[in-house]
Protein backbone atom coordinates (compact mmCIF):
# COMPACT_ATOMS: atom_id res chain seq x y z
CA UNK A 1 0.00 0.00 0.00
CA UNK A 2 1.44 3.34 -1.07
CA UNK A 3 2.13 5.81 1.77
CA UNK A 4 1.18 9.39 0.85
CA UNK A 5 1.67 12.45 3.06
CA UNK A 6 0.00 15.78 2.34
CA UNK A 7 1.47 18.88 4.01
CA UNK A 8 -1.19 21.53 4.60
CA UNK A 9 -4.70 21.54 6.02
CA UNK A 10 -6.23 24.18 3.78
CA UNK A 11 -8.55 23.70 0.82
CA UNK A 12 -5.85 22.30 -1.48
CA UNK A 13 -4.46 19.97 1.18
CA UNK A 14 -7.86 18.49 1.96
CA UNK A 15 -8.69 18.06 -1.73
CA UNK A 16 -5.36 16.35 -2.44
CA UNK A 17 -5.71 14.03 0.54
CA UNK A 18 -9.27 12.99 -0.30
CA UNK A 19 -8.36 12.41 -3.96
CA UNK A 20 -5.29 10.36 -3.04
CA UNK A 21 -7.30 8.27 -0.58
CA UNK A 22 -9.43 6.93 -3.45
CA UNK A 23 -6.55 4.69 -4.49
CA UNK A 24 -4.81 1.76 -2.79
CA UNK A 25 -3.13 4.15 -0.40
CA UNK A 26 -2.63 5.17 3.20
CA UNK A 27 -2.90 8.95 3.37
CA UNK A 28 -1.73 11.19 6.20
CA UNK A 29 -2.45 14.92 6.24
CA UNK A 30 -0.22 17.16 8.36
CA UNK A 31 -1.82 20.47 9.32
CA UNK A 32 -0.15 23.20 11.34
CA UNK A 33 -3.46 24.55 12.61
CA UNK A 34 -7.16 23.67 12.47
CA UNK A 35 -8.43 22.10 9.26
CA UNK A 36 -9.44 24.86 6.87
CA UNK A 37 -6.09 26.62 6.79
CA UNK A 38 -5.63 30.29 6.13
CA UNK A 39 -8.36 30.13 3.49
CA UNK A 40 -10.93 29.06 6.04
CA UNK A 41 -9.80 30.96 9.10
CA UNK A 42 -7.77 34.02 8.14
CA UNK A 43 -8.36 35.37 4.66
CA UNK A 44 -10.77 34.05 2.03
CA UNK A 45 -13.68 32.90 4.17
CA UNK A 46 -13.74 35.93 6.52
CA UNK A 47 -13.62 38.31 3.57
CA UNK A 48 -16.47 36.50 1.84
CA UNK A 49 -18.61 36.68 5.00
CA UNK A 50 -18.03 40.44 5.06
CA UNK A 51 -18.89 40.67 1.36
CA UNK A 52 -22.07 38.69 1.91
CA UNK A 53 -23.08 40.98 4.78
CA UNK A 54 -22.58 44.01 2.54
CA UNK A 55 -24.58 42.32 -0.22
CA UNK A 56 -27.48 41.56 2.12
CA UNK A 57 -27.41 45.13 3.42
CA UNK A 58 -27.48 46.41 -0.16
CA UNK A 59 -30.47 44.23 -1.00
CA UNK A 60 -32.29 45.40 2.11
CA UNK A 61 -31.53 49.04 1.34
CA UNK A 62 -32.92 48.64 -2.18
CA UNK A 63 -35.95 46.68 -0.99
CA UNK A 64 -38.31 49.65 -1.20
CA UNK A 65 -37.93 49.60 -4.96
CA UNK A 66 -39.08 45.97 -4.92
CA UNK A 67 -42.21 46.73 -2.92
CA UNK A 68 -40.76 45.65 0.44
CA UNK A 69 -40.53 48.08 3.37
CA UNK A 70 -37.29 47.76 5.36
CA UNK A 71 -36.23 50.34 7.93
CA UNK A 72 -32.94 51.00 9.68
CA UNK A 73 -30.53 48.83 7.68
CA UNK A 74 -27.16 48.72 9.41
CA UNK A 75 -24.20 46.33 9.36
CA UNK A 76 -23.08 45.35 12.86
CA UNK A 77 -19.33 44.52 12.75
CA UNK A 78 -19.48 42.54 16.01
CA UNK A 79 -22.28 40.37 14.64
CA UNK A 80 -20.36 39.87 11.39
CA UNK A 81 -17.30 38.70 13.33
CA UNK A 82 -19.45 36.21 15.22
CA UNK A 83 -20.84 35.03 11.90
CA UNK A 84 -17.28 34.58 10.57
CA UNK A 85 -16.37 32.37 13.53
CA UNK A 86 -19.57 30.36 13.14
CA UNK A 87 -19.13 29.77 9.40
CA UNK A 88 -15.41 29.01 9.72
CA UNK A 89 -16.07 26.44 12.45
CA UNK A 90 -18.84 24.76 10.48
CA UNK A 91 -16.70 24.66 7.34
CA UNK A 92 -13.73 23.23 9.26
CA UNK A 93 -16.01 20.54 10.71
CA UNK A 94 -17.27 19.75 7.21
CA UNK A 95 -13.73 19.36 5.87
CA UNK A 96 -12.72 17.18 8.82
CA UNK A 97 -15.70 14.94 8.12
CA UNK A 98 -14.60 14.62 4.49
CA UNK A 99 -11.14 13.53 5.61
CA UNK A 100 -12.54 11.08 8.14
CA UNK A 101 -14.95 9.58 5.62
CA UNK A 102 -12.07 9.11 3.17
CA UNK A 103 -9.95 7.35 5.80
CA UNK A 104 -7.29 10.07 5.95
CA UNK A 105 -5.19 10.27 9.13
CA UNK A 106 -4.77 13.85 10.37
CA UNK A 107 -1.73 15.01 12.33
CA UNK A 108 -1.42 18.49 13.82
CA UNK A 109 2.10 19.88 13.65
CA UNK A 110 4.72 21.63 11.56
CA UNK A 111 6.38 19.50 8.87
CA UNK A 112 9.90 19.81 7.45
CA UNK A 113 11.92 17.52 5.18
CA UNK A 114 14.76 15.56 6.76
CA UNK A 115 15.39 13.61 3.53
CA UNK A 116 13.56 13.21 0.21
CA UNK A 117 11.22 10.60 1.72
CA UNK A 118 11.24 11.64 5.38
CA UNK A 119 9.45 14.39 7.25
CA UNK A 120 10.07 15.61 10.76
CA UNK A 121 6.82 16.69 12.41
CA UNK A 122 6.99 19.07 15.35
CA UNK A 123 3.86 18.55 17.47
CA UNK A 124 2.79 19.74 20.89
CA UNK A 125 3.80 16.34 22.27
CA UNK A 126 7.26 16.49 20.72
CA UNK A 127 8.97 15.54 17.50
CA UNK A 128 8.45 12.50 15.31
CA UNK A 129 9.58 11.31 11.90
CA UNK A 130 7.34 9.82 9.24
CA UNK A 131 8.26 8.34 5.88
CA UNK A 132 6.29 8.43 2.65
CA UNK A 133 6.41 7.12 -0.89
CA UNK A 134 4.84 10.35 -2.14
CA UNK A 135 4.66 13.80 -0.55
CA UNK A 136 2.29 16.57 -1.66
CA UNK A 137 3.11 20.13 -0.60
CA UNK A 138 -0.02 22.24 -0.12
CA UNK A 139 1.21 24.85 2.34
CA UNK A 140 -0.49 27.85 0.75
CA UNK A 141 0.92 31.35 0.76
CA UNK A 142 1.62 34.26 3.08
CA UNK A 143 1.19 38.01 2.52
CA UNK A 144 4.14 39.92 1.10
CA UNK A 145 4.93 43.27 2.70
CA UNK A 146 7.89 45.53 1.87
CA UNK A 147 9.77 47.05 4.84
CA UNK A 148 8.04 50.40 4.33
CA UNK A 149 4.53 48.92 4.40
CA UNK A 150 3.73 46.57 7.25
CA UNK A 151 0.40 46.06 9.03
CA UNK A 152 0.10 46.83 12.73
CA UNK A 153 -3.36 45.29 13.07
CA UNK A 154 -4.91 48.57 14.21
CA UNK A 155 -4.44 51.43 11.77
CA UNK A 156 -2.69 49.52 8.98
CA UNK A 157 -4.43 46.23 8.28
CA UNK A 158 -4.40 43.37 5.77
CA UNK A 159 -6.85 40.61 4.74
CA UNK A 160 -6.05 38.43 7.76
CA UNK A 161 -7.43 41.15 10.04
CA UNK A 162 -10.90 40.87 8.47
CA UNK A 163 -11.91 38.50 11.26
CA UNK A 164 -10.92 41.09 13.91
CA UNK A 165 -12.43 44.28 12.47
CA UNK A 166 -14.67 45.39 15.35
CA UNK A 167 -15.33 48.91 14.07
CA UNK A 168 -15.40 50.54 10.65
CA UNK A 169 -13.36 53.71 10.00
CA UNK A 170 -14.80 56.86 8.49
CA UNK A 171 -12.27 56.64 5.66
CA UNK A 172 -9.66 54.18 4.46
CA UNK A 173 -6.88 53.92 1.86
CA UNK A 174 -6.86 50.61 0.01
CA UNK A 175 -3.46 49.81 -1.51
CA UNK A 176 -3.40 47.30 -4.35
CA UNK A 177 -5.35 46.96 -7.60
CA UNK A 178 -5.57 43.16 -7.76
CA UNK A 179 -8.53 40.95 -6.83
CA UNK A 180 -8.14 41.36 -3.05
CA UNK A 181 -7.69 45.12 -3.23
CA UNK A 182 -10.67 45.35 -5.58
CA UNK A 183 -12.92 43.31 -3.30
CA UNK A 184 -12.06 45.26 -0.16
CA UNK A 185 -12.31 48.64 -1.89
CA UNK A 186 -15.79 47.63 -3.02
CA UNK A 187 -16.65 46.19 0.39
CA UNK A 188 -15.63 49.22 2.42
CA UNK A 189 -17.42 51.53 0.01
CA UNK A 190 -20.63 49.49 0.27
CA UNK A 191 -20.35 49.65 4.07
CA UNK A 192 -20.35 53.44 3.95
CA UNK A 193 -16.61 54.01 4.37
CA UNK A 194 -15.00 56.72 2.22
CA UNK A 195 -12.45 54.85 0.08
CA UNK A 196 -9.29 56.09 -1.60
CA UNK A 197 -8.00 53.29 -3.80
CA UNK A 198 -4.34 53.36 -4.86
CA UNK A 199 -4.20 50.72 -7.57
CA UNK A 200 -0.57 50.98 -8.69
CA UNK A 201 0.79 51.75 -12.14
CA UNK A 202 -0.70 48.57 -13.74
CA UNK A 203 -4.17 49.85 -12.88
CA UNK A 204 -7.32 48.04 -11.79
CA UNK A 205 -7.22 44.24 -12.25
CA UNK A 206 -4.33 44.26 -14.74
CA UNK A 207 -4.79 40.56 -15.61
CA UNK A 208 -8.39 41.07 -16.72
CA UNK A 209 -9.89 42.04 -20.07
CA UNK A 210 -9.84 45.78 -20.71
CA UNK A 211 -13.62 46.14 -21.00
CA UNK A 212 -14.12 44.38 -17.65
CA UNK A 213 -11.51 46.55 -15.95
CA UNK A 214 -13.01 49.78 -17.24
CA UNK A 215 -16.55 48.74 -16.33
CA UNK A 216 -15.52 47.96 -12.75
CA UNK A 217 -13.50 51.16 -12.35
CA UNK A 218 -16.40 53.27 -13.62
CA UNK A 219 -18.85 51.54 -11.29
CA UNK A 220 -16.57 52.01 -8.28
CA UNK A 221 -16.08 55.68 -9.06
CA UNK A 222 -19.82 56.13 -9.47
CA UNK A 223 -20.19 54.76 -5.95
CA UNK A 224 -17.78 57.34 -4.60
CA UNK A 225 -14.49 55.43 -4.63
CA UNK A 226 -11.56 57.71 -5.45
CA UNK A 227 -9.11 55.81 -7.71
CA UNK A 228 -5.48 56.82 -8.24
CA UNK A 229 -3.16 54.90 -10.55
CA UNK A 230 -0.01 55.48 -8.49
CA UNK A 231 2.64 53.26 -6.95
CA UNK A 232 3.07 53.47 -3.18
CA UNK A 233 6.42 53.92 -1.47
CA UNK A 234 5.47 54.07 2.18
CA UNK A 235 2.56 53.65 4.59
CA UNK A 236 2.93 54.68 8.20
CA UNK A 237 0.84 55.30 11.26
CA UNK A 238 0.31 58.85 12.51
CA UNK A 239 -1.38 60.34 15.56
CA UNK A 240 -4.56 60.94 13.55
CA UNK A 241 -4.53 57.76 11.46
CA UNK A 242 -2.27 56.83 8.55
CA UNK A 243 -0.15 58.61 5.97
CA UNK A 244 0.62 57.02 2.61
CA UNK A 245 3.32 58.39 0.32
CA UNK A 246 3.00 57.72 -3.42
CA UNK A 247 5.94 57.52 -5.82
CA UNK A 248 4.87 60.79 -7.45
CA UNK A 249 5.29 62.59 -4.12
CA UNK A 250 1.59 62.81 -3.26
CA UNK A 251 0.63 62.08 0.34
CA UNK A 252 -2.74 60.51 1.14
CA UNK A 253 -4.21 60.43 4.63
CA UNK A 254 -7.08 58.53 6.23
CA UNK A 255 -8.12 56.85 9.47
CA UNK A 256 -6.86 53.46 8.26
CA UNK A 257 -4.99 51.78 5.42
CA UNK A 258 -5.60 48.33 3.96
CA UNK A 259 -2.70 46.47 2.31
CA UNK A 260 -3.39 44.05 -0.55
CA UNK A 261 -0.07 44.04 -2.37
CA UNK A 262 0.55 40.38 -3.05
CA UNK A 263 1.37 36.99 -1.59
CA UNK A 264 4.26 34.55 -1.81
CA UNK A 265 4.35 30.73 -1.46
CA UNK A 266 4.78 29.56 2.15
CA UNK A 267 7.81 27.29 1.75
CA UNK A 268 10.42 28.72 4.12
CA UNK A 269 9.99 26.20 6.94
CA UNK A 270 9.95 23.03 4.84
CA UNK A 271 13.76 22.61 4.64
CA UNK A 272 13.37 21.88 0.93
CA UNK A 273 17.10 21.46 0.38
CA UNK A 274 16.94 18.20 2.35
CA UNK A 275 14.49 16.94 -0.27
CA UNK A 276 16.68 18.05 -3.16
CA UNK A 277 14.35 20.89 -4.11
CA UNK A 278 15.25 24.47 -4.96
CA UNK A 279 12.91 27.45 -4.79
CA UNK A 280 12.94 29.53 -7.97
CA UNK A 281 13.80 33.23 -8.01
CA UNK A 282 10.08 34.06 -8.04
CA UNK A 283 9.65 32.22 -4.73
CA UNK A 284 7.82 29.18 -6.09
CA UNK A 285 8.51 25.56 -6.96
CA UNK A 286 8.59 24.37 -10.56
CA UNK A 287 5.86 21.82 -11.31
CA UNK A 288 4.48 20.07 -14.38
CA UNK A 289 0.82 19.81 -15.37
CA UNK A 290 0.29 17.11 -12.76
CA UNK A 291 1.90 19.06 -9.92
CA UNK A 292 5.09 17.01 -9.96
CA UNK A 293 8.30 18.80 -8.97
CA UNK A 294 11.78 17.96 -10.34
CA UNK A 295 11.97 15.40 -7.50
CA UNK A 296 9.61 12.88 -9.04
CA UNK A 297 7.76 11.70 -5.91
CA UNK A 298 7.18 15.20 -4.51
CA UNK A 299 4.25 17.32 -5.72
CA UNK A 300 3.32 20.95 -5.04
CA UNK A 301 -0.15 22.38 -5.56
CA UNK A 302 -2.07 25.61 -5.11
CA UNK A 303 -0.36 28.73 -3.85
CA UNK A 304 2.73 26.67 -2.95
CA UNK A 305 3.22 26.21 -6.70
CA UNK A 306 2.91 29.94 -7.43
CA UNK A 307 0.29 32.06 -9.13
CA UNK A 308 -2.26 32.91 -10.13
CA UNK A 309 -3.30 32.29 -6.52
CA UNK A 310 -6.92 31.22 -6.92
CA UNK A 311 -8.79 28.80 -4.69
CA UNK A 312 -10.37 26.92 -7.60
CA UNK A 313 -6.99 26.63 -9.32
CA UNK A 314 -5.58 25.18 -6.09
CA UNK A 315 -8.43 22.68 -5.85
CA UNK A 316 -7.98 21.59 -9.48
CA UNK A 317 -4.24 21.10 -9.05
CA UNK A 318 -4.74 19.28 -5.76
CA UNK A 319 -7.28 16.86 -7.22
CA UNK A 320 -5.00 16.10 -10.17
CA UNK A 321 -1.92 15.64 -7.98
CA UNK A 322 -3.78 13.49 -5.46
CA UNK A 323 -5.06 11.13 -8.12
CA UNK A 324 -1.71 11.03 -9.90
CA UNK A 325 0.08 10.26 -6.63
CA UNK A 326 -2.35 7.38 -6.04
CA UNK A 327 -1.78 6.01 -9.57
CA UNK A 328 -5.32 6.92 -10.59
CA UNK A 329 -6.11 8.44 -14.01
CA UNK A 330 -6.14 12.23 -14.08
CA UNK A 331 -6.04 14.89 -16.78
CA UNK A 332 -3.22 17.40 -16.89
CA UNK A 333 -4.00 20.79 -15.38
CA UNK A 334 -5.56 23.20 -17.90
CA UNK A 335 -5.45 26.87 -16.88
CA UNK A 336 -7.96 27.84 -19.57
CA UNK A 337 -10.89 26.26 -17.71
CA UNK A 338 -10.27 28.06 -14.41
CA UNK A 339 -12.73 30.88 -13.79
CA UNK A 340 -11.06 33.98 -12.34
CA UNK A 341 -13.65 35.73 -10.18
CA UNK A 342 -13.57 39.00 -8.26
CA UNK A 343 -16.49 39.51 -5.88
CA UNK A 344 -16.90 43.24 -6.22
CA UNK A 345 -20.04 45.21 -7.04
CA UNK A 346 -20.40 44.63 -9.92
CA UNK A 347 -18.90 41.14 -9.86
CA UNK A 348 -16.19 40.52 -12.47
CA UNK A 349 -15.13 37.16 -13.90
CA UNK A 350 -13.31 35.69 -16.86
CA UNK A 351 -12.23 32.30 -18.15
CA UNK A 352 -10.05 31.07 -20.98
CA UNK A 353 -8.56 33.22 -23.72
CA UNK A 354 -10.14 36.66 -23.53
CA UNK A 355 -7.41 39.02 -24.74
CA UNK A 356 -6.31 37.20 -27.92
CA UNK A 357 -6.87 39.70 -30.74
CA UNK A 358 -7.23 36.93 -33.34
CA UNK A 359 -10.39 35.62 -31.69
CA UNK A 360 -13.89 36.82 -32.51
CA UNK A 361 -16.28 38.16 -29.87
CA UNK A 362 -20.00 38.24 -29.25
CA UNK A 363 -21.74 39.97 -26.36
CA UNK A 364 -25.11 39.76 -24.63
CA UNK A 365 -26.47 42.22 -22.11
CA UNK A 366 -28.12 41.16 -18.87
CA UNK A 367 -31.06 43.18 -20.14
CA UNK A 368 -31.77 40.37 -22.62
CA UNK A 369 -33.04 38.31 -19.66
CA UNK A 370 -36.29 39.01 -17.81
CA UNK A 371 -34.51 37.99 -14.60
CA UNK A 372 -32.39 41.15 -14.68
CA UNK A 373 -35.54 43.30 -14.66
CA UNK A 374 -36.97 41.41 -11.71
CA UNK A 375 -33.83 42.25 -9.75
CA UNK A 376 -33.45 45.73 -11.24
CA UNK A 377 -29.91 44.87 -12.38
CA UNK A 378 -29.90 45.24 -16.16
CA UNK A 379 -26.44 46.78 -16.54
CA UNK A 380 -24.41 43.55 -16.61
CA UNK A 381 -23.06 41.79 -19.66
CA UNK A 382 -21.32 38.64 -20.85
CA UNK A 383 -18.93 38.31 -23.78
CA UNK A 384 -17.82 35.08 -25.44
CA UNK A 385 -14.62 34.71 -27.43
CA UNK A 386 -14.46 32.08 -30.15
CA UNK A 387 -12.35 30.84 -33.01
CA UNK A 388 -13.61 32.61 -36.16
CA UNK A 389 -13.03 29.50 -38.30
CA UNK A 390 -14.03 26.53 -36.12
CA UNK A 391 -16.36 28.65 -33.93
CA UNK A 392 -15.15 26.75 -30.89
CA UNK A 393 -15.66 28.64 -27.63
CA UNK A 394 -12.31 29.84 -26.30
CA UNK A 395 -13.20 32.16 -23.42
CA UNK A 396 -15.66 34.39 -21.67
CA UNK A 397 -15.88 37.60 -19.66
CA UNK A 398 -18.80 38.66 -17.49
CA UNK A 399 -19.52 41.73 -15.38
CA UNK A 400 -22.59 41.93 -13.16
CA UNK A 401 -24.55 39.92 -10.61
CA UNK A 402 -23.44 36.28 -10.45
CA UNK A 403 -20.85 36.82 -13.19
CA UNK A 404 -18.71 33.94 -11.94
CA UNK A 405 -21.67 31.55 -11.98
CA UNK A 406 -22.46 32.46 -15.58
CA UNK A 407 -19.02 31.38 -16.73
CA UNK A 408 -19.30 27.79 -15.45
CA UNK A 409 -20.94 26.56 -18.69
CA UNK A 410 -18.34 28.53 -20.65
CA UNK A 411 -15.55 26.71 -18.80
CA UNK A 412 -17.24 23.41 -19.64
CA UNK A 413 -17.53 24.44 -23.28
CA UNK A 414 -13.80 25.17 -23.37
CA UNK A 415 -13.03 21.84 -21.68
CA UNK A 416 -15.12 19.83 -24.15
CA UNK A 417 -14.28 21.79 -27.29
CA UNK A 418 -17.89 22.91 -27.73
CA UNK A 419 -18.85 25.36 -30.46
CA UNK A 420 -21.18 28.34 -30.44
CA UNK A 421 -23.76 26.11 -32.13
CA UNK A 422 -23.61 23.71 -29.19
CA UNK A 423 -24.31 26.53 -26.75
CA UNK A 424 -26.94 28.11 -28.99
CA UNK A 425 -29.02 24.93 -28.86
CA UNK A 426 -29.36 25.18 -25.06
CA UNK A 427 -32.22 27.13 -23.52
CA UNK A 428 -31.73 27.72 -19.81
CA UNK A 429 -34.54 27.93 -17.26
CA UNK A 430 -36.68 31.03 -17.75
CA UNK A 431 -36.23 33.55 -16.25
CA UNK A 432 -32.61 33.20 -15.13
CA UNK A 433 -29.44 35.16 -15.77
CA UNK A 434 -27.89 31.98 -17.18
CA UNK A 435 -29.99 32.55 -20.30
CA UNK A 436 -27.55 35.27 -21.32
CA UNK A 437 -24.73 32.76 -21.92
CA UNK A 438 -26.71 30.91 -24.54
CA UNK A 439 -28.33 34.07 -25.89
CA UNK A 440 -24.85 35.37 -26.66
CA UNK A 441 -24.08 32.23 -28.66
CA UNK A 442 -27.32 32.57 -30.62
CA UNK A 443 -26.58 36.23 -31.32
CA UNK A 444 -23.47 35.16 -33.23
CA UNK A 445 -25.72 33.62 -35.88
Amino acid sequence: MKQIVVIGGGAAGVEAAVAAAQGNTKVTLVSEGPIGGRTGWDSLLPSKVWLHAAEVAGIATAAAGEGVAVNGVQVDPTAVLQRIKHVATRWSDHEQQRLQAAGVTVMQGVAAFSSPHELTIQTQAGQQTITADVIIIATGSVPRFPPTMKPDGQRIIAPRFASHLHTLPDDIIVIGGGPTGSEFASLFSRLGVKVTWLVGSPGVLPMFATNARSTLAAAMQAHGVEIHQVDVERAERTEEGVSVLAADGTTYTAAMAFLAIGRTPDLSRLNLSAAGLTVEANGQLTVDNYGRTPVNHIFAVGDAAGGPMLANRALAQAWIAGRTAADLPAPGYCPHTIVHAVYTVPEVAQVGLVMDTELSRIRAEYGSSLKSYLGAETSGWIELTFDPITRQVRGGVAVGDHAADLLAPVALAIQTGATLADLAAVFAAYPTLSETVFAAARAAG
